[in-house]
This record gives structure tokens, C-alpha cells and sequence, in this order.
């Protein structure tokens, strides 16, 4: 048996599908550990169990209390690749040398985008070599590391991904433009209220911008709202987790767009059969490199004149954009549906 431990700060809602497809599967028998700190809404953890720790921060760094007593029943660790834990992976690997070690995460530094960093890259390219491997959320950091590690062979792509609903392909007419996810600073979401209030008058009344989330910036976008009077054309939603609430309103969306990232509700939005719209160097854990220019969503250059030129496009050519819709929605559900990532660590893990 492949007594598995996967090591995270946190387990976020969107994780345990994941982790109950690979506590599924006949030969693995897995541990998910995490921060005691996190409440965790456990209703769904069915596959796998759950487990907390106590860690300590030491400058910038985290140390994990009784570490060696928390790995010890375990052949296969897998822990987030964030040098923050750095003390945590260099205890694993020196406790645990008869074990299979693996970090897993994006790869590279990604707080203001995906950014290539010598000294922090090299000691990411070492701990590759030294351990069982990496496993990466994208190919195209993958091969950033096989073109820098000696163990080419231990660089694995699990593609970062999340569970939606299967729903039915939406042919209908679209008229609204959405944006989904929570609302942050760095997101720039007040320049799709600005867009809006610039072409609004190209734009057929029955139209709308369509905001499904919460988030620090609500109430300043409600106000830019105010400000160009387009209160009877913007609609906030709220938070919505469960996809059947949010089916009928992405469904009749044109285009999801978010200005300056590209995160998961890129795959949120494909799995729908709604193309996504960001720039060109948006902050992106690799999710961003799924989207293939106007073939199965949109890049723009970071302008609010080309995201005018974009949206008014994706407006006046309908049968187009259903066409990148369905390839956006084909995409997701071939390539990055769940099964899909839970069969990367099954094969890692049993190899």
C-alpha cells in the first residue's frame, strides 16, 4: 500500500475532489495534513483523511512541531513547493531518505506574475535533484526546469484544474459580459467598469456586465459604477459556489474577463463553454497558458483601448465567438477535467 502524506497550509474547498479521486484510488492510502489554524469544512472529505499540525514561523520561514513523529508512517510525501517551507523540506529528505519526496506547487515565484529568479530558481532546480522530483501545475514551467535540472526525468506536470458541473453546452443568444472570482486590488477590475462606460453606447440595451463574486474592492467598484451612471447595465451577483447558480447566468455570457489575472476562473469559465479574456502578461499560476489566442479565448495587450476593441469584436462577431466558446468548453472537458489531474499523482505515486 501507498501510505501517502500531502502537506499544505490549507485545504481549500476546490482541493477536495482532488484529494478524494486519489484517496480512491485501490492502492494509495492518503493523509492530507494542514495548518490547525484553518477550519476546514470537512462534509465532502470522503477518500482521504484529514489531519492538522502546528507550525512556527522563524523570520520567513515555517517550521512544522513534531514533524518527524507527523511523517513517519508515510512512504510517499508530497509537500507545497514554497521555499517559505523550506526548514519542513530539508527534514522530510533528511528523515525520510527510503521515502518517495516530492514538492508540488507552481514552480517559480508568481506573486506579481510568473517570474524567473536566479538565485531562488537554482535552489528549486536542487531540491528537484536531490528529492524524488517536482510536480508542476504547467508544461511550460516544466520545461524552464528540465532546461536547468540534472534529473530531467523527475519533472512532472500535474495541470492545475478544478471540478465544475457538467452542463449542457450553451447555444442560446448571449448578452452578458461577466467576470468571475473574488474582487482584488490587483485583479484591475475597475478598468472593465471604465471599458463598459466607453462603449456602452455600441452596445445593444440588453447587454449587461455581470459580477460574480465578493471581495475587498466591492464597494469601490459599485461606486465607479455610480459614477458613469451604468447602474441599469452592471449587476453584482455575490458569491456563488455552487455551479448550478452559476450555470445560468455564464451561460448566457459572451466572454468572462478578468484584466490582470488568470487564475482558476479561466478553467471555471471554459468548463462552462465561456472563453476568457485577460492580458497578455496577467498574474497566473500557469492557468493562463491553457488559453490559446481567439481559438479558445482572448488575450488582449493590458490597454483599456484593446480591451475596447476586444469586447466590441466579440460583440459584433456572435457565431465567432460561439465557436471559441465550444472550443473553450471542448478544451476543459478533455483536457483538464478532474479525473484527468487525479490520474497525474496516481501514476507519480505508483510508478
Amino acid at each position: 500500500m501507498n501510505k501517502t502524506l500531502i502537506i499544505q497550509e490549507i485545504i481549500p474547498h476546490y482541493r477536495i475532489p482532488l484529494f478524494n479521486k486519489i484517496g480512491k484510488h485501490p492502492t494509495i492510502e492518503l493523509t492530507v495534513a494542514y495548518n490547525e489554524t484553518y477550519e476546514l469544512d470537512d462534509k465532502n472529505v470522503t477518500d482521504f483523511k484529514a489531519i492538522t499540525f502546528s507550525n512556527q514561523k522563524v523570520s520567513k520561514f515555517y517550521k512544522i512541531r513534531n514533524l518527524r513523529k507527523l511523517i513517519k508512517p508515510f512512504n510517499h510525501i508530497i509537500i507545497m513547493a514554497d521555499l517559505h517551507w523550506l526548514p519542513v523540506f530539508i527534514i522530510v529528505l533528511l528523515f525520510k531518505r527510503k521515502s518517495k519526496v516530492y514538492f508540488w506547487g507552481i514552480g517559480i515565484s508568481s506573486e506579481k506574475g510568473l517570474k524567473k529568479k536566479s538565485l531562488s530558481d537554482r535552489l528549486r532546480f536542487i531540491l528537484n535533484d536531490i528529492s524524488s522530483g517536482t510536480i508542476l501545475y504547467s508544461s511550460n514551467i516544466a520545461e524552464y526546469y528540465k532546461e536547468n535540472v540534472r534529473k530531467k526525468n523527475q519533472v512532472f506536470i500535474a495541470k492545475n484544474t478544478i471540478e465544475v458541473e457538467k452542463f449542457p453546452f450553451p447555444n442560446n443568444h448571449r448578452t452578458k459580459i461577466v467576470s468571475i472570482g473574488s474582487f482584488k486590488k490587483y485583479k484591475n477590475l475597475s478598468n472593465l467598469i471604465i471599458t463598459l462606460s466607453q462603449i456602452i453606447n455600441s452596445l445593444e440595451n440588453n447587454i449587461t456586465l455581470d459580477f460574480i463574486g465578493d471581495g475587498e474592492e466591492e464597494q469601490e467598484l459599485k461606486d465607479l459604477v455610480n459614477q458613469y451612471r451604468l447602474g441599469d447595465r452592471v449587476i453584482f451577483w455575490g458569491r456563488k459556489e455552487n455551479d448550478k447558480d452559476v450555470y445560468p447566468i455564464i451561460s448566457k455570457a459572451m466572454v468572462c474577463v478578468s484584466p490582470t489575472q488568470a487564475g482558476l476562473a479561466v478553467l471555471h469559465s471554459m468548463a462552462f463553454g465561456c472563453p476568457f479574456l485577460t492580458s497578455e502578461n496577467a498574474i497566473t499560476g500557469g492557468e493562463r497558458f491553457y488559453i490559446q489566442n481567439n481559438i479558445n479565448g482572448y488575450f488582449y495587450d493590458g490597454s483599456i483601448d484593446q480591451l475596447k476593441e476586444k469586447i466590441l469584436w466579440i460583440v459584433k462577431n456572435p457565431e465567432k465567438n460561439l465557436e471559441i466558446a465550444n472550443n473553450a468548453y471542448e478544451f476543459y472537458h478533455k483536457n483538464c477535467n478532474m479525473e484527468n489531474y487525479a490520474k497525474s499523482f496516481t501514476d507519480i505515486i505508483c510508478e
